[in-house]
């Protein structure tokens, strides 16, 4: 079984702040347009866990986009820019803060966000655009009880599905934090993938690899010729959104 690269980007935002995981808007259009010209196709989200499950076999030139947390900018700045180049794309949000501001997250630079609305989401839906789990609050799940982490799952699948109309195939662990009780809870919540980052994939269509796309991705992220640093630096700075955690749980 192979899966195709599979980038993960979180903010599209002219608004600039501290953190590593804001991409311009211009960027993103220019790295979007360069992968375009150089022949690469972004598959939907039902692609991936085929060929995560060996039911599908992915091209050479075939990739896969996701964001994690699903943030407002993104209606603008690049559900647009992936439409027009004919790419899909899958959106993991956090239920509970739909249509709300980022108030789960620590304001680096005291910015903060805002998220796509339900509504926002029933306009990207049949457009190329799936949208997905990031759980109901964005709590680091190895470090909540297993009760807990399955009524996280449990209930931003409900959300979900309730106000799209549509069950969510996939979750997105919060900060790439999942181990085998995760990866078990997710599956007995109901989704039929997960997906980590900045780690290798071990073969489980629970813990699909992807790799974190930053503020310092070159034109052609993840598979161009700078992706093997381009990796080693996303493994870092990933590793670093401990402290996220922690200046959370100190507030």
């Amino acid at each position: 079984m192979t899966i195709p690269p599979v980038l993960c980007y979180h903010k599209v935002e002219r608004r600039q702040e501290l953190g590593v995981t804001r991409i311009s808007p211009g960027r993103f259009a220019r790295q979007i347009e360069r992968l375009a010209k150089a022949g690469w196709k972004a598959i939907g989200l039902s692609e991936v866990i085929a060929c995560a499950n060996g039911q599908r076999r992915a091209a050479p030139n075939e990739l896969a986009i996701t964001f994690d947390d699903g943030y407002r900018g993104l209606r603008e700045h690049a559900f647009p820019v992936l439409e027009a180049a004919g790419f899909r794309a899958t959106c993991f949000v956090i239920s509970d803060y739909a249509g709300r501001l980022n108030r789960w997250d620590v304001a680096y630079g005291g910015r903060r966000f805002a998220h796509l609305a339900w509504r926002d989401m029933r306009a990207w839906q049949g457009r190329g655009v799936d949208f997905a789990s990031h759980t109901a609050t964005h709590p680091r799940l190895t470090r909540v009880s297993e009760l807990g982490v399955f009524e996280e799952l449990d209930r931003s699948r409900r959300a979900i599905a309730g106000a799209l109309g549509s069950e969510p195939l996939a979750v997105s662990y919060p900060f790439g934090a999942a181990g085998e009780r995760e990866e078990r809870l997710a599956r007995e919540a109901g989704y039929a993938a997960g997906f980590g980052i900045a780690r290798g994939w071990s073969g489980s269509v629970m813990s699909i690899a992807r790799t974190p796309v930053y503020l310092w991705a070159p034109m052609m992220p993840v598979v161009g010729a700078l992706r093997v640093p381009e990796r080693v630096a996303g493994l870092v700075a990933n590793r670093c959104a401990i402290g996220t955690t922690l200046l959370r749980g100190a507030t």
